[in-house]
């Protein structure tokens, strides 16, 4: 008995000793990704891109302690705050601003704040959106009230106050918290790895004008094939937009030289708002066939282009595209 009573003993002392169960409330390192994995569409930046998102990113890591400089240039600096940031959040240390990295960084801002925050808000209102507010970290009336104008111009909750929903909507331009072929086609405008012509010879509108109609909601003008679409217009569609932004997030950089403009046969995929032509693909000209022809190809393609509609200068039996890549969705 007494032998069975020290065993029963030594059991309950074992028991008390035992580390607790992880509960919800405590989430361990390796629960956190998962639990912080983002829903919305993103701008994804990474380094060698530029533009206003650039600055919102920086205002941003300066927010949450980090020294840099606000330029609108994602360099090495950037880089590397990025990817201190990344680390310090146990998310992926890749140095690519995605929605995970977006969404830790932000926070929410409201009138009687005055914080690097606050003016990365500000300065996509004044120079992304045109409202007359000053880039001064003060989130006072005026920011408030711009705040509640573009809510209210973007279908959301006209609180004034900048949560999760109204941070992706002055980053991306979407509406009511998801994508838009406007919203995407301002991502296009921010791109820095995305170059759009823009000479007003071509027939129609330059692949820039193109795009800015998009990005107001309006429609793109089309080129012409014998007279048949002459001062007709048309919607760039959603894959497309979407497949241009994949291969500027893939890592390339290119030159844009039609969209919807040009002459080209009169049922050309460009007249329906699904095509692009590439004219320099990584700094290499495309005037005449080389490995670039193939390379721009296949990203265009890993992109979602449809492979039997994109053509370089060694798959088309027309031989109409010696000088460009022509890239096309479904």
């Amino acid at each position: 008995m007494r032998a069975l009573c020290l065993l029963i003993s030594a059991a309950l002392a074992l028991t008390s000793c035992a580390a607790p169960e992880p509960t919800a409330a405590t989430p361990t390192r390796a629960d956190t990704p998962l639990a912080a994995q983002s829903v919305l569409a993103w701008t994804n930046l990474r380094q060698g891109d530029s533009g206003r998102d650039v600055v919102t990113l920086q205002y941003l890591l300066r927010h949450a302690g980090y020294t840099l400089t606000v330029d609108g240039a994602f360099g090495p600096g950037t880089d590397s705050a990025v990817r201190s940031f990344q680390a310090a959040r146990g998310l992926t240390v890749d140095g690519i601003v995605g929605g995970n990295t977006w969404e830790k960084l932000i926070v929410t801002t409201r009138e009687g704040d005055n914080n690097n925050a606050v003016r990365a808000v500000q300065d996509q209102l004044r120079n992304a959106y045109g409202a007359g507010v000053t880039v001064d970290g003060a989130f006072g009336p005026a920011t408030a009230t711009a705040v509640r104008n573009f809510q209210s111009s973007r279908g959301l909750s006209a609180d004034g106050i900048v949560g999760l929903n109204t941070w992706h909507a002055l980053v991306t331009g979407a509406s009511g918290g998801s994508s838009t072929t406007a919203s995407l086609a301002k991502q296009i405008l921010a791109s820095g790895r995305i170059t759009l012509g823009t000479s007003s010879s071509t027939s129609g509108g330059s692949p820039r004008q193109n795009v800015l109609d998009t990005s107001n909601g309006l429609p793109a003008k089309r080129g012409c094939a014998s007279n048949a679409n002459c001062g007709l217009t048309v919607y760039l569609k959603r894959s497309m937009l979407q497949g241009t932004l994949n291969l500027a997030a893939a890592g390339n950089s290119f030159y844009v030289t039609s969209i919807a403009g040009g002459v080209h046969s009169a049922t050309s995929d460009h007249y329906a708002g699904l095509a692009i032509d590439i004219g320099i693909w990584n700094g290499v000209s495309l005037s005449s066939p080389s490995s670039a022809h193939t390379r721009a190809r296949n990203a265009c393609i890993a992109a979602g282009s449809d492979p039997s509609q994109t053509f370089d200068a060694y798959n088309d039996p027309t031989g109409g595209h010696k000088n460009h890549v022509h890239c096309a969705w479904n």
